[in-house]
């Protein structure tokens, strides 16, 4: 400070300008979660999700894993999906991790599924084409072994 004979008085309406000033600004960090439990229920009904985007993985067995590493560490996490997909992404690149291959795979319409027929087939990267709808089909379902 330039001024060394600074009066308590100053600094303090500074230092209470300064914080009305943090306290207008919402701070971004701070977002409002659900629960444990709620994210884990969430997790759990998007098991099919997982299942596409990591398709080698056995998404029920590493959810058990983390839950079970989770409770024996006595560990908290602010965003369980977050940690989740993270726990997902290392688990297929561990050495030795054999890939679970699935048996095939079920394109369907997104539109209309009453009146197209569903097709089923081994491999991942098929394109089907739907009459009815005349638009493409998209992974609906993985069927494992």
């Amino acid at each position: 400070m330039k001024n060394k004979d600074a009066n308590l008085n100053e600094i303090l309406a500074r230092l209470k300008k300064i914080e009305t000033r943090l306290e207008e600004i919402a701070p971004v960090s701070k977002r409002k979660l659900p629960s444990k439990k709620d994210q884990i229920a969430q997790i759990n009904s998007e098991i099919d999700v997982w299942a596409q985007k990591f398709p080698s993985i056995d998404i029920e067995f590493e959810l058990a894993k983390m839950l079970d590493w989770l409770k024996a560490t006595n560990k908290r996490k602010k965003d369980y999906r977050a940690f989740f997909r993270n726990w997902l992404r290392k688990s297929t690149n561990t050495v030795g991790n054999d890939p679970v291959a699935p048996q095939s795979y079920t394109y369907s319409c997104a539109i209309d599924k009453a009146n197209c027929k569903d097709e089923i087939s081994s491999f991942k990267d098929m394109s089907f084409y739907c009459d009815e709808c005349n638009k493409i089909k998209a992974i609906t379902k993985v069927t494992r072994s």
